[in-house]
């Protein structure tokens, strides 16, 4: 971790009662980053952004802000006095209030000018300028957000902290007013976290994305990175379906139905799974021999998922696994079924691991 980092998580572990939910979690943000904290319902992001706002007290490690500790065993700063800004799931707007006095609640140290004035800025940031009269029950969901986000941005804090602020608006709607905050948070230069469980928006919004698991850190890298390099097969399966293969290793090398593929750092006769993503499976008519490399098999079924066509394959047997894999084909592709294809397979979207306890 650099000695720049505007926000620092390290050595963190929390419990509730017997429930571990953070395990040792080291976790830095750097000036004007978008850091997202990824992964499934439990795996202790939330709780991760909670200890860094300081609405729970840390139990083990240490959190500073610029520089300063705000948190560590017998030590806790309050949230007014940390310089966040927070946006919760379900923005916690107060309803009897208007929007701009709900901008100007976090602004209680400057005169009644500057306060109408910082706000007046932070609602023209987000788009909602013409919105200040209004009551949060008179707004849509996608403008609750945004009111939502000048409250947290008015106070221009130093980490600006979202909780799955996306997850109640429609997909249509996610998608705009996700590249709209974006933006904002981006334009205004403030230190940003950002929590979601959902890969894409992820992938979309965020400078480095954390990986998260039963309270565990188990990458940290930029998206592209995360995709083409997972760490391990957790990471591997979050960001997509995947074909699953087990297999020992030889030579160091594990067989598939389309030749051999390297196992890298695995021990000679261990047991390996391989994943592969439903786009390493190339998908073309099967017209006399097969290619260098192929493999047969015959279509289930296809169907048409938005950008892509989703094939169903059967391989049959291969070392006493029945294969049903599925493909992934850019465009329109629709093979009939029982129609029979070569498959060849791209090996840079193949990864090759140590079989666990849970896979076996």
């Amino acid at each position: 971790m650099s000695s720049d980092d505007v926000l620092r998580l390290e050595g963190v572990s929390h419990a509730f009662g017997d429930t571990r939910v953070l395990d040792d979690v080291n976790i830095d943000a750097k000036p004007g980053e978008l850091l997202c904290l990824l992964g499934p319902s439990g795996c202790g992001k939330t709780t991760a952004l909670r200890l860094a706002a300081g609405i729970e007290e840390l139990q083990q490690g240490r959190i500073t802000l610029a520089g300063q500790t705000v948190a560590a065993p017998g030590l806790h700063v309050p949230p007014e006095r940390r310089s966040v800004g927070m946006v919760f799931q379900d923005y916690a707007l107060f309803p009897h209030l208007s929007v701009m006095r709900n901008v100007q609640f976090g602004l209680s140290d400057l005169d009644a000018a500057a306060r109408r004035k910082r706000a007046g800025e932070a609602l023209e940031q987000v788009g909602m300028s013409a919105y200040g009269d209004s009551f949060p029950h008179m707004l849509s969901g996608g403008q609750q957000q945004r009111v939502a986000l000048a409250r947290a941005l008015a106070p221009q804090p130093r980490v600006l902290l979202l909780d799955e602020p996306f997850s109640g608006l429609d997909s249509n709607l996610r998608a705009h007013i996700r590249d709209e905050t974006l933006h904002v948070v981006k334009d205004s230069g403030t230190t940003t976290l950002i929590v979601t469980h959902d890969p894409e928006e992820a992938m979309y919004m965020a400078d480095r994305i954390v990986v998260m698991n039963e309270g565990r850190v188990e990458q940290i890298a930029i998206p592209d990175k995360l995709y083409c390099e997972p760490a391990n097969a957790f990471v591997t399966t979050f960001f997509s379906s995947i074909n699953r293969l087990e297999g020992r290793v030889r030579g160091g090398m594990v067989a598939t139905p389309f030749g051999l593929v390297p196992a890298p750092n695995l021990a000679e006769g261990a047991r390996a799974e391989v994943l592969m993503r439903p786009e390493a499976l190339r998908v073309t008519p099967l017209e006399g021999a097969l290619p260098d490399g192929a493999a047969a098999a015959h279509v289930l079924d296809a169907r048409m998922l938005r950008r892509a066509s989703f094939i169903h394959l059967c391989f049959g047997a291969f070392e006493g696994q029945h294969l049903h894999f599925h493909s992934r084909v850019p465009g329109r592709y629709m093979p009939q079924t029982g129609d029979h294809v070569a498959v060849t397979l791209e090996r840079a979207q193949t990864f090759v691991f140590p079989m666990t306890e849970k896979g076996a």
